[in-house]
């Protein structure tokens, strides 16, 4: 055998023993432990971990939007639906007619309240009514064969920014704690009240209506009338809040 094939001969056997350490080297990693002693690598892809929602609950596309939580809604912050007659408080003006005041915008009448000429109730209902932009009821569509009216609450709503003093408020207003009102339901069908303590506020036709005037009272710290001298069923008998 030639000197030049011996040579060619040991070249590939170099070649031989390259690829072999190669080989090798890729079976191991070069990072060590704690102890010094190399570590295997493991090639299997670490899996990715499901995207969980503020639920908790898993989100099947994790690329989507996160999970949202579902809100609470808040009670309402007045009676719903609201039977209310709305009115311009700079056109209002005052008339009286056979033992009644009436309150107008225009032709569209806002209260009446029954008073004696020349007193001053209708006074005091132009001041009232002008203070407001709304005059609610709770009640109106009850259906009582005797004192219908006294199962009716009035409630004034959307300030004005107009305050024009109510005449004698410390004689037609009393004052309770509007934290300590309760429902009362009064049993074989005499209708419900709302009560601070055992002072009775109103008189209301069922659970419903008592629960939205429980939420009008709340606001307040004073309830006030106008007119009959305390008939709680004339029907121009008006109540409101301070």
């Amino acid at each position: 055998m030639s000197s030049l094939s011996i040579g060619s001969m040991a070249r590939v056997a170099t070649i031989a023993l390259l690829a072999l350490a190669a080989g090798a080297g890729c079976a191991t990693t070069a990072n060590q432990g704690d102890g010094g002693t190399n570590v295997a690598v493991d090639s299997t892809p670490t899996a990715t971990p499901p995207v969980t929602g503020e639920g908790g609950g898993a989100n099947p596309d994790p690329t989507g939007p996160p999970a949202t939580k579902t809100k609470t809604q808040a009670p309402p912050s007045w009676p719903t639906p609201e039977d209310c007659v709305s009115y311009n408080p700079a056109n209002l003006t005052v008339s009286f007619n056979q033992g009644l005041y009436s309150v107008a915008d225009g032709v569209k009448e806002v209260l009446r309240v029954t008073g004696q000429s020349g007193d001053n109730t209708g006074e005091k209902a132009l001041a009232l009514a002008k203070r407001y932009k709304k005059h609610c009821f709770i009640g109106r569509n009850n259906n009582r064969a005797e004192e219908r009216n006294s199962f009716i609450f009035d409630y004034w709503r959307d300030a004005s920014g107009q305050k024009p003093p109510i005449p004698d408020t410390e004689d037609d207003c009393g004052e309770y704690n509007r934290n300590n009102l309760t429902v009362e339901d009064m049993g074989d069908g005499h209708g419900w009240r709302v009560k601070d303590h055992d002072h009775i506020l109103h008189l209301f036709d069922n659970g419903d209506d008592a629960r939205n005037g429980k939420l009008v009272l709340a606001k307040y710290g004073q309830i006030c009338r106008i007119g009959s001298d305390g008939d709680t069923d004339d029907p121009f008998y008006i109540s409101y809040s301070l």
